[in-house]
């Protein structure tokens, strides 16, 4: 049992290492060395747990995605339950895109992995689904008669936004995003012939 347990914790720090590196170096700097000497570990544990580095690439990218599609299930769920004005939804969407080390990094390589390999593919799709869930669960929340069609562009809008973050973080505020979104959520009320709530809305954040 002992000896089971200490083996899962060795696979489990291979995975963990395989992110960090994604996030540092890439999914090209995941090699034998780097992420064992991330890990602390043994040149050779790769090769026993796993067939080849491209598999613990894959179980690594697939294991931090799955880690966010479960953060952002919960954040969904909380947010079904609220009912409040569009800034107090846009402000819980905003934090929820914080970028955090190394796991959004690391879902952004896995994202541009994805262009170059079929394998990804599927895992990725499932990830952006899950992050329209809960741009779904917001915009209900808020009251957009038509939640599904906004969401798109929300995860869109917040994806856009973490990753400048990441690139230059004094550049992007918390505030930037939620005013983003109360724009973006503005003109979906005026798509969907609510003017006079899109025009409440607008004076509102003027007020």
């Amino acid at each position: 049992m002992v000896r089971q347990a200490r083996s899962q914790a060795r696979r489990d720090a291979l995975l963990r290492a395989t992110v960090e590196v994604a996030a540092e170096q890439g999914t090209a700097g995941i090699t034998h060395r780097s992420v064992t000497e991330k890990a602390g570990l043994p040149l050779a544990t790769v090769s026993y747990f796993f067939d080849s580095i491209t598999d613990l690439a894959r179980e690594a990218i697939t294991h931090a995605v799955n880690e966010d599609a479960q953060q952002l299930t919960a954040l969904a769920a909380d947010l079904t339950e609220l009912k409040s004005t569009p800034d107090e939804i846009a402000s819980a969407f905003a934090a929820s895109v914080a970028p955090r080390w190394p796991d959004t990094p690391a879902l952004f390589e896995a994202y541009l992995a994805a262009a170059r390999r079929e394998d990804l593919r599927e895992t990725i799709a499932e990830s952006l689904e899950t992050a329209r869930s809960v741009a779904v669960a917001a915009a209900s929340a808020a009251g957009a008669p038509a939640a599904k069609d906004l969401a798109p562009a929300l995860v869109a809008l917040a994806h856009g936004f973490a990753l400048h973050g990441l690139a230059v973080p004094s550049q992007v505020e918390t505030d930037d995003i939620r005013r983003a979104a109360r724009t973006l959520f503005i003109g979906h009320l005026v798509e969907n012939g609510l003017v006079d709530e899109a025009v409440a809305l607008a004076n509102a954040a003027l007020g």
